[in-house]
């Protein structure tokens, strides 16, 4: 077993109680490793080594409880080594079930690959990734409820998106690979001079007029194109250039210039790149049908509060009609009195 970096130092009386009085301290020695290493957001890589290396000697050798406990505690954690999510998320259903639900640190090459080796009860848990709630950054969860109409569940979904970090975004974007919504075909596809006149748009900084050939391209309107041009963050132009299926270096080139709180960050541009290669086309395409649906759903209310304001003046311009009818109160009939 090797020496403990200075991290894991308090762990090293655990192993030799384990070694010299022939008790069974694994379970207790994994669930104190896990303790030291979720106390930090990042690690340095002999930290990162060293648990890594013990975990799964640690896995191997601990029964299914304990093993199920270990991974409810790594699923959410965005900073697990991959080869110890990967493990688990390839034992036993009971064990696996939070990796695959929640893990952050699964690419959709991974959740392929899991569900082409385990099968389908494997694939039905991945399916599930993200639906019963996604954190955003005031700690607060968002909640789906499934038994809201599609409209209402498209605007809630398009909200859910919006209302996200970062590390949130990238998740449900992955997560779109598995979720049962049609992916949109864009109404046309892109031609080369399309590209010129979007990318052009972009380098000029006319944000109305790349708003313009996103809400041609994609079919959306145009509060959604703008709200997907003028987004701090960046993520729905990247879905946007996805769907259209843009070059990566045109997209690069966008980022820079599109919108100034995005392009004046040099790493914020190279992470929504690196996200731009993560994403598959059809995942983008199947947040662009959500957004349309949210649109359809937004115009029908629109439509229904109109008729709503243009009922109730009616009924006001019939109340007054009878109003002006009557008799003003000095031209009352007066009854007669006998004389």
């Amino acid at each position: 077993m090797p020496k403990p970096p200075p991290s894991f130092a308090s762990v090293e009386g655990l192993l030799d109680l384990d070694r010299h009085e022939g008790i069974d301290m694994r379970p207790t020695l994994l669930r104190v490793l896990t303790d030291l290493y979720l106390q930090k957001r990042t690690h340095p890589p002999e930290d990162e080594r060293y648990y890594t290396e013990l975990a799964l000697r640690l896995i191997d050798a601990t029964d299914v409880t304990a093993r199920a406990a270990l991974a409810a505690r790594l699923a959410p954690y965005p900073a697990a080594p991959r080869a110890v999510i990967t493990r688990l998320a390839r034992d036993v259903i009971e064990v696996a079930e939070p990796i695959l639900q929640q893990s952050p640190c699964l690419t959709p090459a991974d959740l392929k690959a899991i569900v082409e080796e385990r099968g389908p009860a494997y694939a039905a848990i991945i399916a599930t990734r993200g639906r019963p709630a996604v954190p955003i950054e005031d700690d607060n969860p968002v909640r789906i409820d499934t038994s809201a109409s599609p409209e209402s569940e498209a605007s809630e979904l398009c909200e859910l998106f919006y209302a996200a970090g970062a590390p949130e975004r990238r998740l449900i974007l992955i997560n779109l690979d598995y979720a049962p919504v049609a992916p949109l075909q864009p109404p046309s596809p892109l031609q080369r001079a399309d590209i010129w006149r979007l990318e052009s748009a972009a380098l000029q900084h006319n944000s109305e007029a790349v708003v313009r050939e996103l809400e041609r391209a994609l079919g959306v309107s145009r509060n959604q194109a703008r709200r997907i041009v003028q987004d701090e963050l960046g993520e729905p132009i990247v879905v946007a250039a996805k769907a259209m299926s843009l070059p990566a270096d045109v997209l690069q080139r966008m980022l820079l210039f599109i919108n100034p709180r995005v392009g004046q960050s040099v790493d914020r541009v190279y992470e929504l790149a690196t996200l731009y290669g993560e994403i598959s086309v059809d995942a983008a395409r199947r947040l662009i049908a959500i957004w349309r649906e949210a649109d359809q759903a937004a115009h029908r209310q629109l439509r229904h509060e109109a008729l709503a304001w243009r009922g109730a003046a009616e009924t006001a311009r019939q109340a007054l009609s009878e109003v002006s009818r009557r008799p003003a109160p000095d031209e009352q009939p007066r009854l007669r009195t006998a004389g």
